[in-house]
């Protein structure tokens, strides 16, 4: 139910309608960046858990304040004026701020109630539903906007997914507050820079906040731009964009508790490892599509839905597997911030010089080179150095990569109708 939140008030939606109230190509990059922004109050969060030990209680309530305030936008499409973009930015500054708060909880709450042995297997299984989820909601969604563009009545298709928004938010929470919380921990000692600042004197937790650092500004020099590129330059409708959003989902769903597996039994740092290189390759395919000839969009759906299932996955259990348990909020806080403030400060980059590129276009054969893929290019590198910081972590809780290559050889081979 939170996915449908999620999904309807985020990606190629909030783009559209950032876009429908005249936003630019630096403020689309503002509004991707904002939510990693807030991420920075997950240190206010972790301390005020630690010093009461109230995950769950932080965690709905933080939530509530950052769902149901999306009602103050519900007005907002059916408007005029140049305020609404400041109103938009406004409300999702402050939904994000709340959630980062929601989410220092959470996390927290979520790593005490599940056994390690189990861990992967059930986020694969979580991630599932979580997928699943996505696709009804995002599918729903641009069924929605088309139908009102199409009607002519553009501004209440987005007004109409907003309502629904808030609407399966508020039964989110009522079902959380049925979760058991689990142990309630304080910290007994006083809580310091000293605590804040444990996490960068960690080797191998430190050489972690390198590794998301880095990873989260490849991410986000071109993350706001892919909904922004097929609503402008591909010319797709929202349904087109939903099933194409559909697809990845689909993909997770079957392989989240697979890898799920994969993960219990090799451990977390050969699945991200080989995940990593074949995601730095996602952004240059977006080379390739242009308006009309959108085909390669299904196999990267297929391929980059496949990779980001176990990449989530892994990237998930690994900061849990080298936090301490007494003190993994502040550990995990620590992880989000630095990568979140990477992300906008990423994101803010790409914002400028997509505007500063807005000249580009370049007759490439039948293609046409426009800003974005300039920043897909980047991002690409990026992502292609961050790959190699992960492979040179050196993970004692997992085995070596070449074991879990050697793995998917001998599975692949034993489907071949060829002799070993």
């Amino acid at each position: 139910m939170a996915t449908v939140f999620i999904v309807l008030t985020g990606g190629a939606f909030l783009t559209g309608l950032a876009l429908s109230l005249g936003a630019s190509d630096f403020e689309i990059g503002l509004l991707g960046a904002i939510p990693f922004l807030a991420q920075a109050l997950q240190l206010i969060g972790a301390y005020i858990i630690d010093l009461t030990g109230r995950k769950k209680l932080i965690a709905i309530r933080s939530l509530f304040i950052a769902r149901q305030i999306w009602w103050l936008l519900l007005p907002l499409p059916l408007v005029k004026g140049e305020w609404r973009l400041t109103v938009l930015i406004a409300v999702l500054g402050l939904s994000s701020m709340a959630a980062t708060m929601g989410a220092a909880g959470w996390v927290s709450w979520i790593a005490d109630l599940i056994p390690e042995r189990v861990r992967g297997r059930y986020l694969g299984f979580r991630n599932a539903a979580v997928a699943g989820a996505t696709i009804a909601a995002t599918l729903t969604g641009g069924a929605i906007l088309d139908h009102f563009e199409k009607s002519e009545l553009g501004p209440y298709g987005f007004s109409t997914i907003i309502t629904l928004a808030c609407l399966f938010a508020l039964g989110a929470l009522i079902v959380m507050r049925r979760i058991p919380e689990g142990p309630r921990t304080r910290i007994e000692n006083e809580y310091s820079w000293k605590t804040v600042l444990e996490p960068f004197s960690r080797g191998k937790f430190t050489q972690l906040i390198t590794i998301f650092i880095v990873w989260n500004f490849a991410l986000g020099v071109s993350a706001a731009f892919f909904a922004a590129h097929m609503l402008t330059n591909l010319k797709m409708s929202f349904t087109q964009i939903s099933l194409y959003v559909s697809g990845a989902s689909l993909v997770t769903v079957m392989l989240s508790r697979p890898w799920g597996a994969i993960i219990d039994r090799f451990g977390t740092k050969p699945v991200i490892t080989l995940c990593a290189f074949g995601i730095a390759v996602v952004p240059l395919i977006w080379w390739f599509p242009r308006p009309g000839n959108l085909g390669v969009l299904a196999f990267e759906a297929v391929y980059s839905g496949a990779l980001w299932a176990g990449f989530n996955l892994a990237a998930f259990n690994l900061p849990i597997a080298y936090s301490p348990a007494g003190n993994r909020t502040v550990y995990l806080s620590a992880i989000s911030v630095t990568s979140g403030l990477a992300f906008f400060m990423a994101s803010l980059m790409g914002g400028f010089l997509s505007e500063k590129w807005g000249w580009i276009h370049w007759q490439l054969g039948p293609q046409v080179i426009v800003n974005y893929h300039l920043l897909f290019g980047i991002s690409s590198v990026l992502r292609l150095f961050g790959a190699f910081l992960i492979l040179g972590f050196q993970d004692s809780l997992a085995k070596g990569v070449p074991v879990i290559v050697q793995y998917f050889g001998d599975s692949i081979l034993k489907r071949l109708p060829i002799s070993r």
